[in-house]
C-alpha cells in the first residue's frame, strides 16, 4: 500500500511538473537542498492548490488522470499563477522544490521503514533473549536437582505433594493406634491365658478336697488339659502381639516417611522414587539443552534475515542519494507536507 502511494505520487508530480515548469531567472542550486523558506512557501501554494482543485472536482469528471486534470488545471489557473507570485516562487522553482519534496518523503519512508524493521527485529530478539534466559535457567535448575538427587516441583506440585503427605501420615498414625490397641488386647489375653494355665496346673497337681478318689483322675487329666489349652492360647496371643506390634512398626515407619515429605517434598523416599526422579531430571536437562540450541539458531536467522532488511533499506536511501538534509527538513514539516497531499499516519506505518 505504502509503495503503490508513493508511486502514484511521483506520477502526479511528474505530470504536474511538466505541465507547470517553464524558463525563469530562478536557477536550481547546484548542491540540491532545499532551505526552510522554499519549502514552506511551496507547502503553502501546494495546499491551496489541492484545494482548488478539489473544489472543480465535478468540471473534472470523466478524466482518466486526476492528476494529470489537476496539471491542467494548475497550468491554467490564473489563481495558482497568483499564489505562486504571492510567494515569490516561479512554475520552475516550485515544480523543483516540489521534486525535492517527494524525494525527501521518500526518504522519511526508507527511515521509517528502517527504523519500524529495527524495532520489530529488537522486540523479536529480546524475546529470544529472554527465552533463551528463562532455558538456561531452568538447565540449571534441573543440574543442580540431578546432582542433589532431588525432584524439580512447582509451587502448586510442593502444596499438593505436602498434602498428600499429611493424608498418609495420619492415615498411617491411625493405624499405627489400631496396632497397638491390637497388642495391648493380645497381651492381655496372653496374660489371662497364662494365668488360667497355672490356676489349671496347681489345680491338677492339689485337687480340691471335695474331689473323691474315684474322679480325681479324670478331674487331674481335665485340669491338665486345661493348662495345655491355655498354654496355646497364651501363645497364639503372644503370637498376634507380635503381629500387632510389627504392623505398629511398619505404620509409624509410614507416618515417618510421609514427615519427611510434610518437610522436604522433593527428596525421594525410595529407591524405586530415586530411579524415576533421576529419569525425569535426565530427560528435562536433555530438553532444555536442545531448547536452548533451537533458541540460539532462531536468533541466527532473526539477525541474518532482520538485519538484511534493516540494511536493504539503508543501503536503498544512500543509493538513491538522497540528501539528508532535505530529508531532516522535510521531517520538520511533516505534518504540513502530509496535510497538503492528504497522507494519513496510517498510510505510512
Amino acid at each position: 500500500m505504502l509503495a503503490v502511494r508513493v508511486r502514484l505520487a511521483g506520477i502526479a508530480l511528474g505530470l504536474l511538473t511538466a505541465a507547470v515548469a517553464s524558463a525563469a531567472d530562478w536557477k536550481e542550486p547546484k548542491d540540491g537542498l532545499l532551505n526552510e523558506k522554499q519549502l514552506t512557501n511551496y507547502l503553502e501554494v501546494q495546499k491551496e492548490a489541492i484545494a482548488q482543485f478539489k473544489a472543480s472536482g465535478k468540471a473534472l469528471e470523466g478524466s482518466q488522470s486526476s492528476a494529470a486534470a489537476m496539471a491542467v488545471l494548475l497550468r491554467n489557473d490564473a489563481n495558482f499563477k497568483a499564489n505562486l507570485a504571492k510567494h515569490g516562487m516561479s512554475q520552475e522553482e516550485y515544480a523543483w522544490v516540489g521534486g525535492k519534496a517527494w524525494e525527501a518523503w521518500s526518504g522519511i519512508l526508507m527511515d521509517t521503514l528502517a527504523d519500524k524493521a529495527q524495532t520489530d527485529l529488537d522486540k523479536q530478539r529480546q524475546a529470544k533473549q529472554k527465552d533463551l534466559a528463562d532455558l538456561r535457567q531452568r538447565l540449571a535448575l534441573y543440574e543442580k536437582a540431578q546432582k542433589d538427587g532431588r525432584r524439580v516441583m512447582t509451587k502448586e506440585e510442593r502444596q499438593a505433594t505436602i498434602n498428600s503427605a499429611t493424608d498418609d501420615q495420619k492415615a498411617a498414625l491411625d493405624e499405627a493406634k489400631q496396632h497397638a490397641d491390637e497388642a495391648k488386647q493380645a497381651r492381655d489375653d496372653a496374660t489371662k491365658a497364662d494365668n488360667d494355665a497355672r490356676a489349671a496346673d496347681a489345680a491338677a497337681k492339689n485337687p480340691p478336697a471335695d474331689v473323691s478318689a474315684d474322679d480325681r483322675p479324670a478331674f487331674i487329666e481335665q485340669k491338665k488339659s486345661d493348662a495345655q489349652a491355655a498354654r496355646d492360647a497364651a501363645k497364639e496371643a503372644r503370637d498376634k502381639e507380635a503381629e500387632a506390634k510389627k504392623a505398629e512398626m511398619e505404620s509409624r515407619a509410614k507416618a515417618d516417611a510421609a514427615g519427611k515429605r510434610i518437610k522436604d517434598p522433593e527428596v525421594p523416599a525410595t529407591d524405586e522414587e530415586k530411579a524415576e526422579v533421576k529419569k525425569q531430571n535426565d530427560e528435562m536437562i536433555a530438553s532444555a539443552k536442545s531448547d536452548i540450541d533451537n533458541t540460539n539458531q532462531a536468533l541466527k536467522i532473526l539477525d541474518e534475515s532482520g538485519g538484511a532488511m534493516v540494511k536493504q533499506f539503508r543501503e536503498q536511501k544512500a543509493k538513491d542519494k538522497i540528501p539528508q538534509q532535505n530529508v531532516d527538513l522535510l521531517k520538520k514539516h511533516q505534518k504540513e507536507f502530509q496535510d497538503a497531499w492528504g497522507i494519513k499516519e496510517a498510510d505510512i506505518r
